[in-house]
């Protein structure tokens, strides 16, 4: 036996002076890699037992362990023995921190180790040693193997990272051992096909290739057997690091040795990992497969794979949690679209996430989208006969607004996101059925629309799309006499059959003004085209003379689009929308106020013509956008009051000889104080509703009364009367709010009492109807949601109010209308909850009751087809109101704190911020105490974090599918995994919940993928 160097027993002691150059060479920056590998295998090859031993003795320094191993415990029937005295010792330090992880000390360690790992196997190649000493590296693939499925994380992942480089160090000699191989072989053909052959040249060389063969047989071989003995256990090992190292890896293997690893049965790992929970994980194996596809000359090969795992690709693009991921994954599905692996279905699929949420999403489908797009228009062109022969009409073309090649591929988007759109309203109907939320964009209530977002999205790739003047002229073509007469059309007239199929119907119109709408805010936040490409800069004065331009151009634009859209409800919105972008003092600095003056007119017919909820929205916020410009107010103002006295004369006309709260009315009253509620939300009306209707209405009616009348109609329950009910209840909301607001900024003396009177006695009107609406409703309905919040509104609009008057004679709410809120707001929780699964804290003090009960409150709660979203919002609107008023002293804020944070952990973040606020803003009132906070979880001791995770092994590798699950091995816990690793609770690209920790005996187990 030989004696230690230092006379000390072989596995305890840690080594205290550095004797050979490997470790220095690794641990230190600026070695000679080359040169310390060639000087180790002097020493291997005078003492091989020595040498071994402190090259083992090296890779467990890597690993952070001190401890040394003596000759005998080389042997490859020792390991097992040897790594499990080792690993004993190890569990004992006070740190688990090894190299690889150590961003401090060792920043470089990666990079010096695989550095000499190459100088290692390039020296072991170059002295022959593969077919000289095969023991030799086997002994090596013995201990990283061993190390690799141990229970010590540091172990594992230092022995996984050295296999893995020399699995690279070994293809790369294998690739250049093919390449001179190859080099050979053409020298040797060249030669036997001479007039007058050299039998010895052609000797050398057939001896040559023969020992290039087994060469390059032997590295294979190592290779694969590294492989399949590390590999195919640790990349879908426990942490999270290591099965990154080996996507990576294979990646790159690939990559220098196509002719082993570009196979199915080595692809089929990225595939595999395509379902890891972790997401990082998944980015590689993405990144991975995009080099693969990037490679024309061998992409044949990847057909089989394509098909196997294209579904979760296009899974992966459309649906995945993470949208790093997503945006990757539609990058690679690109390039599968490029080799024509993606069939039309899939690539609809992809292309609809131009309407995706997500801005990242979004511009990462712009590529997939504008190709499948061009691959479109090149395909309409043919139909059309030829781009040179649609070009010689359109240059005969007499009409200068007529037809573009650019009208022609327009034509092809606005199809092709109509079709989208309808695909996309069928899954959402059918998502909300189910109770699922769609990735896509939501159309309630929304400013900027899906097709909005689409032409954002469009604007820097398509030219056709940054051109908004062109996209206005194609909108104002008149295509009426185009879609007019026979559907067959004579071959010879090519002119007809361009206009024909660029001819837009009523839905493609409103698709094409919201890109429009899209492509002027571009123009305007983007400023004009760069001078050139190396000058990407502009002067602030060219940016602002761009953006008068626009204005100057929109002026002519708008009205035109106004009179031809105007009585098309959506085409009509989106016309308002682009007013909105504009900078109305144009009109003042051209001496416009005549053309000013007609534009408001048409904004106000259009107000006064439609009663669709989005051309009223869209109108009131254009009248309000022009009440910003001050040089134009006395405009803006006269305007406005025209629109007042218009707005409430049609109430006036329409409850004329009838009485509002009784007799029966026609759609029109709901139209009426439908305008009304959105003119009261961007002006002061309190004057003209609190002024008689002028004659010929019925005697002194007063059109705020008249709304009080009305509100007492909200205990009928129908259809209609829902609507109206809602309608009033948000006028009054904000009649008196304009009313409290303009007594609070009047000086005292001009407070008439006499006017403060009737103020109160209309408040007291409409919390008397208000609460007979909520007693005689059942269900939570909108209306019955909408009632109590302005019940909250009305309380603390008085309560907050500065008059005296009004601040005195607030009280809180009495105990049935804090009841009446009280049942509103449970059935707002029992809604959300259900929506999301949750289940939640019964009230302490409630009855108990029986499962009928309980599922008929459950249908009553369910109230509406509203997505989950909506409900979440509803609950969190309503709370908002419910917390304004206890602060404001009208609920009783101790009860509702309670009530309120009943549930607060369980209701989502967004709930749960809206409780927090009334949590900060409550802190040191009296009788309040703070909600319910989450406790921290206590810090688990030093000595944990050197707990044991289990490692997967199976020996069922050859699967076509890796198995299911796996016995867990015996080992007892000696390394905690990291928060890192514990991060893998995704579920499948789908839900995750970040929060999740498993059970001990399961975290320990990552299943096979």
């Amino acid at each position: 036996m030989q004696n230690n160097l230092y006379g000390e027993s072989p596995l305890s002691q840690p080594r205290d002076r550095q004797l050979i150059l490997v470790p220095d060479s690794v641990f230190q920056d600026k070695a000679n890699h080359d040169l310390v590998a060639n000087k180790w295998i002097e020493q291997y090859q005078a003492d091989n037992s020595d040498g071994l031993k402190e090259l083992i003795n090296f890779i467990l320094k890597c690993c952070g362990c001190d401890n040394e191993i003596m000759y005998y415990d080389v042997d490859p029937e020792a390991v097992a023995r040897a790594i499990a005295d080792i690993q004993k010792s190890v569990t004992k330090q006070e740190t688990a921190e090894y190299p690889l992880i150590s961003k401090n000390e060792f920043r470089k360690f990666r990079q010096n180790l695989s550095s000499f790992l190459e100088s290692f196997v390039s020296a072991i190649v170059s002295e022959n040693l593969l077919l000289q000493d095969p023991a030799l590296l086997e002994t090596i693939r013995t201990w990283i193997e061993t190390m690799s499925a141990s229970v010590l994380r540091q172990f594992r992942h230092t022995s996984t990272v050295i296999a893995l480089d020399l699995i690279t160090r070994l293809a790369e000699w294998a690739a250049k051992v093919r390449r001179a191989e190859a080099t050979t072989n053409r020298q040797l053909e060249a030669e036997e096909k001479q007039a007058i052959q050299n039998e010895g040249r052609i000797q050398d060389m057939t001896t040559k290739l023969k020992e290039s063969e087994e060469k390059r047989e032997k590295l294979d071989a190592i290779a694969l057997d590294v492989f399949n003995s590390i590999f195919v256990h640790r990349y879908r090992d426990v942490d999270v690091k290591i099965r990154i190292d080996c996507i990576q890896a294979l990646g790159e293997w690939t990559r220098i040795l196509p002719d082993v690893f570009f196979d199915g049965q080595y692809i089929r790992y990225l595939g595999w990992v395509l379902s890891d929970t972790v997401a990082s994980t998944r980015l590689e194996a993405i990144k991975a497969l995009q080099k693969l596809f990037k490679a024309k000359d061998s992409v044949s090969s990847l057909r089989h794979f394509t098909e196997r795992f294209k579904p979760r690709l296009v899974e992966m693009g459309s649906r995945d949690v993470d949208t790093t991921v997503r945006a990757t994954t539609i990058e690679l599905l690109d390039v599968v679209r490029e080799v024509g692996f993606l069939s039309p279905d899939d690539i609809e699929t992809i292309g609809r996430l131009l309407f995706d949420s997500e801005q990242k999403v979004r511009k990462a489908v712009v590529p997939f989208f504008v190709e499948n797009l061009n691959d479109l228009y090149q395909e309409k062109l043919e139909e059309l006969g030829g781009e040179e022969a649609i070009q010689e009409s359109l240059d005969d073309e007499d009409d200068e607004q007529g037809p573009t090649l650019s009208w022609i591929k327009l034509k092809c988007l606005v199809e092709t996101l109509a079709t989208y759109d309808e695909t996309d309203e069928g899954e959402e109907n059918e998502d909300q059925s189910t109770g699922k939320s769609s990735s896509i964009v939501m159309k309630v209530n929304e400013i900027v629309s899906r097709f909005s977002l689409a032409g954002a999205a469009l604007w820097e790739t398509l030219d056709e799309v940054r051109d908004w003047e062109g996209l206005a002229r194609y909108l104002l073509y008149d295509h009426s006499a185009s879609k007019a007469g026979d559907d067959d059309i004579d071959d010879e007239d090519a002119k007809r059959k361009i206009k024909r199929a660029v001819a837009l119907d009523a839905k493609e119109d409103v698709i094409l003004l919201q890109i429009l709408n899209a492509s002027v805010t571009g123009s305007l936040v983007k400023g004009p085209e760069p001078p050139s490409k190396k000058n990407p800069k502009r002067t602030t004065k060219e940016i602002e003379k761009h953006k008068e331009n626009v204005y100057r151009s929109l002026m002519t634009f708008i009205p035109l689009l106004l009179n031809k859209f105007g009585p098309v409800p959506d085409a009509a919105s989106s016309v308002l929308r682009i007013q909105q972008l504009m900078n109305l003092d144009v009109f003042q600095e051209l001496r416009q106020s005549a053309a000013y003056s007609s534009l408001l007119d048409e904004i106000n017919r259009q107000f006064l013509t439609h009663s669709d909820e989005g051309v009223l929205k869209e109108a009131s916020a254009a009248l309000m956008h022009a009440k910003k410009f001050q040089d134009l107010e006395e405009v803006t103002e006269s305007k406005l009051g025209q629109l007042k006295d218009e707005t409430v004369n049609e109430l006036g006309n329409i409850v004329r000889g009838k009485e509002p709260a009784t007799a029966k009315f026609s759609d029109a009253i709901i139209n009426a104080v439908r305008r009304l509620e959105h003119l009261l939300g961007i002006a002061d009306c309190v004057e003209i509703l609190e002024t008689p209707f002028p004659a010929p209405a019925d005697g002194d009616a007063v059109p705020v009364d008249v709304l009080l009348a009305l509100l007492r109609r909200g205990i009928t329950v129908n259809e209609l009367e829902d609507e109206l009910a809602l309608h009033v209840l948000k006028a009054l909301g904000f009649y008196f709010m304009w009313k409290v607001a303009g007594l609070n900024s009047a000086r005292n003396g001009e407070i008439d009492d006499e006017d403060v009177d009737i103020l109160i006695e209309r408040r007291d009107k409409s919390a008397e109807a208000i609460s007979t609406l909520l007693d005689k409703r059942k269900d939570a309905n909108n209306v019955k949601v909408a009632a109590a919040s302005m019940l909250l509104q009305l309380a603390a609009t008085f309560a907050a109010s500065s008059v005296p008057r009004l601040g005195e004679l607030s009280k809180p709410l009495n105990k049935q209308a804090q009841d009446q809120i009280m049942a509103v707001f449970d059935a707002l929780e029992k809604a959300h909850a259900k929506s999301q699964g949750k289940k939640l804290e019964p009230d302490e003090y409630a009855a108990p009751e029986d499962d009928e009960e309980e599922a008929s409150q459950e249908d009553e709660d369910g109230t509406d087809e509203s997505t989950p979203l909506m409900v979440e919002q509803r609950l969190c609107e309503f709370t908002s109101k419910i917390i304004l008023a206890a602060l404001g002293q009208v609920l009783d804020l101790k009860t509702w704190k309670k009530r309120l944070a009943r549930n607060q952990l369980e209701l989502g973040p967004n709930y749960k911020e809206v409780v927090n606020y009334l949590d900060r803003a409550s802190v040191g009132r009296p009788g309040v105490r703070r909600g319910p906070q989450s406790k921290k979880a206590p810090q688990p001791p030093a000595q944990a974090k050197k707990s044991a995770e289990t490692v997967v092994d199976s020996d069922e590798d050859e699967e076509e599918e890796p198995p299911a699950e796996e016995e867990e091995e015996g080992h007892e816990p000696h390394e905690e995994a990291s928060e890192e690793e514990q991060g893998g609770t995704e579920n499948d690209g789908s839900e995750p919940d970040p929060e999740v920790e498993l059970p001990a005996d399961e975290d320990e187990e990552m299943l096979d993928v």
